[in-house]
């Protein structure tokens, strides 16, 4: 794994989400230590501070709390009521002798037996209500419920914005890496300038390439350029011994205004000339629309 993919996995580290392999690797990596990653998880660390701090709070709603205190009431006026409603214990009353009574004999009858004129119903015990903690389990059970999902919809809008601060990071250092790509041409002490005039698509369009021997790289930059239409690119050119070689498409400003680099150039005096045809969105691998700008090669140095 090169450094580049550790960098990525920096920010799931500190949110605690790597697993498996790439948490093994990762630490193993961070032991060696590597200070690209121990930078990489600082950021990540006042981001994730920053951002604690930048959800609003959600309140519980007013209904919760007026179902728990209701339960409670209800729950302690049942108490009172089967407290108030137990009968008092009779006094027993004195028994008296009497003259002595001969009692029947019992016999047996094998039945079957009459059916009595009332049913006998067997006292049962009676039913008390769930409790203050049983009318209360439905409000904690919805309150844990609640604060679950805010959980989870806190750590989703974190990672959102860990996100954006990702690809605002990547973006800035593409773009500081174009600014210095353009510097390190045009501070060049012997730098080349080839001029790229309009065409018949564009005759009041500009064009320049500079070149800087020392590092071999070229800057190519556009003036009053019409915006292409959907579904086309411009696409730069260079002519080597009549063949075009393709340096790539760029886009266009509001302005009609555009640069783009060139990575490796060699020497232009072996080049016959650049152009610029407008081609499919992405470029084909040789022209074959309009030419909007042109410009051959001189053995000026500027």
């Amino acid at each position: 794994m090169d450094q580049d993919r550790f960098v990525e996995l920096a920010p799931d580290y500190a949110l605690g989400l790597l697993e498996g392999e790439d948490l093994e690797q990762f630490e193993s990596h961070l032991a060696a230590g590597c200070e690209a990653c121990e930078l990489e998880l600082a950021r990540m660390d006042a981001v994730g501070d920053a951002l604690a701090y930048a959800a609003p709070l959600v309140p519980a709603p007013d209904a919760l709390r007026d179902r728990v205190l209701g339960a409670v009431y209800t729950d302690m006026e049942e108490s009172k009521a089967r407290a108030g409603q137990a009968p008092p214990i009779a006094a027993p009353t004195p028994v008296r002798p009497g003259p002595a009574v001969e009692m029947p004999k019992a016999t047996y009858s094998p039945g079957p037996w009459p059916a009595p004129e009332h049913p006998v119903v067997m006292p049962t015990a009676p039913q008390e209500g769930p409790g203050f903690w049983g009318r209360l389990a439905p409000a904690l059970a919805f309150a844990g419920v609640l604060a679950a999902a805010l959980t989870g919809l806190y750590a989703y809008q974190l990672r959102q914005q860990l996100n954006l601060v990702r690809s605002d990071l990547e973006r800035v250092t593409a773009e500081n890496q174009e600014i210095a790509r353009v510097m390190d041409v045009v501070g060049s002490p012997r730098l080349r300038v080839i001029a790229l005039g309009g065409q018949t698509a564009s005759p009041k369009s500009e064009g320049r390439v500079l070149w800087s021997p020392e590092s071999k790289k070229a800057v190519f930059y556009a003036y009053g350029l019409p915006k292409p239409p959907a579904g086309k690119d411009y696409q730069l050119w260079v002519i080597e011994a009549g063949t075009p070689r393709s340096e790539g498409v760029f886009p266009v400003d509001e302005r009609g205004q555009a640069s783009h680099v060139l990575p490796d150039v060699p020497d232009p005096a072996g080049i016959g000339a650049f152009a610029v045809t407008l081609e499919p969105a992405g470029g084909l691998a040789q022209p074959s629309g309009e030419i909007f700008l042109a410009g051959g090669v001189t053995e000026k140095v500027n």
